[in-house]
């Protein structure tokens, strides 16, 4: 279970320093397997403006550039020649380490100033693999628009934060605090300060109507004794493209590659409040569906003998009886609360989606996981017991996120099959008597 710091102490409203909150939660919570303050990866990088560029006189495949890092003109060469001027870059200059070299078995590389084929090279242009946020090497990364030359890429990027590994078996009884949401609450307890609890969380408001022609869509749970609740919505007039910076630093920073920010979106909510959440294609199940009426049919059942799925992973999974799926008309589209189906993936092609948030039975998950040589973060948090109230809130928060991010727009009502919704229980506690003992 992954945290940061800066994280916790804006949900808890704590002030402890980051070694304080290293040291409560080894006391209290569970063991800390590490922790890492991510600004030391990014010393003396720095936000940079491309102001010339020109083709090199003796190498087709390098580009020249004057690059302006807030205060002079420094001369970069780099193996992409597609960076235009205006374009703003992460600049390493000579004397710093290359980010990603912190992380491998070689010695970390120290970038210094060379002449490649003749022209002098003072640093280097970093690409996603080189600063650790992404896996292209091949390009130049190049930062939004509103990035400022002279700034500290670690600032920048809001990496001015120390993360905290926690130890999983610590919290094996604990399936809220698979959440930073729960782990800043608990804290907040073992501090003695007050939690205050987001109101998305306390009263979510589950009066969420189609802004757009509503699409068909349906929910079947033939599997209610593994999958007592199951929830979901769709939305159309999608937008997906990069997330904003903000998202993509918390996520990165927990260790979750950012995809699209629908993707990330869902990503974000489980990680902070602990309850996973999926996305489907809309039209992707409809093309493959052949249902009647144009409908999406949700169907959650066991499943058959001879069935497969080409999973987010790129691995065909063979299924079975004893399988929880999440089915259209036809066939699997995702192995409840392990991993999702490619076939219904949301790409930058997505135009509709439907949203799932579901609670899945702890011992159906983990044997699927176990069986089928599978973890994600959904399958380790669902194994751990999840309470089916989180799903509402969490749909919520997601929803709000998506129509903010996305221009998305509600397109059907919250279908919400809830098998025994469990009535409130009130527990009366004599805080004197509690204090006493």
């Amino acid at each position: 279970m992954r945290v940061t710091t800066e994280i916790l102490k804006q949900l808890g409203n704590i002030s402890s320093s980051d070694t304080e909150l290293e040291n409560l939660i080894k006391e209290h919570i569970a063991n800390v397997e590490y922790t890492h303050n991510i600004a030391q990866d990014y010393k003396g990088i720095l936000v940079g403006e491309i102001v010339e560029k020109e083709d090199h006189p003796n190498a087709d495949k390098l580009g020249v550039y004057k690059v302006f890092d807030g205060k002079k003109r420094i001369q970069v060469v780099a193996g992409d020649k597609n960076l235009q001027i205006g374009d703003k870059v992460a600049y390493i200059p000579p004397g710093s380490i290359v980010p990603f070299s912190f992380y491998t078995k070689e010695k970390p590389i120290v970038i210094e100033a060379v002449e490649l084929r003749g022209i002098k090279s003072n640093g280097m242009l970093g690409s996603e693999k080189e600063l650790n946020i992404g896996t292209n090497h091949t390009n130049v990364y190049k930062l939004p628009n509103d990035a400022i030359p002279g700034t500290v890429f670690s600032e920048y990027f809001e990496f001015e934060d120390t993360v905290i590994e926690i130890e999983n078996k610590g919290l094996t009884n604990r399936g809220d605090l698979f959440g930073i949401m729960g782990i800043a609450r608990e804290l907040t307890a073992i501090t003695g300060n007050k939690f205050e609890s987001p109101s998305w969380i306390l009263k979510p408001k589950k009066d969420l109507h189609p802004e757009n022609n509503c699409l068909n869509l349906e929910i079947v749970n033939d599997a209610e004794a593994l999958c007592p609740r199951y929830m979901g919505i769709a939305l159309d007039n999608i937008s997906i493209k990069p997330s904003p910076i903000w998202l993509q630093s918390i996520l990165l920073k927990l260790d979750i590659k950012p995809i699209n920010n629908v993707i990330d979106i869902t990503n974000y909510v489980s990680a902070i409040l602990g309850q996973p959440l999926h996305a489907f294609d809309y039209d992707k199940i409809i093309s493959e569906d052949k249902a009647p009426d144009n409908k999406v049919i949700i169907h959650i059942r066991m499943g058959r003998e001879g069935e497969s799925i080409l999973a987010l992973d790129n691995k065909v999974h063979n299924l079975n009886d004893r399988t929880i799926v999440i089915a259209d008309n036809n066939h699997p589209i995702a192995i409840a609360g392990v991993i999702g189906g490619l076939d219904s993936s949301v790409d930058y092609n997505t135009k509709r989606v439907i949203i799932e948030s579901a609670n899945f039975d702890k011992n159906s998950v983990r044997k699927t996981s176990m069986a089928l040589g599978i973890s994600t973060d959904a399958a380790t948090k669902f194994k751990h017991s999840l309470d089916p109230e989180a799903c509402l809130p969490a749909l919520l928060k997601t929803v709000e996120l998506i129509k903010e991010m996305a221009d998305g727009k509600v397109a059907s009502e919250i279908i919400d099959i809830f098998a025994e919704k469990s009535s409130e229980k009130k527990i009366t506690i004599d805080t004197e008597r509690l204090n006493s003992h």
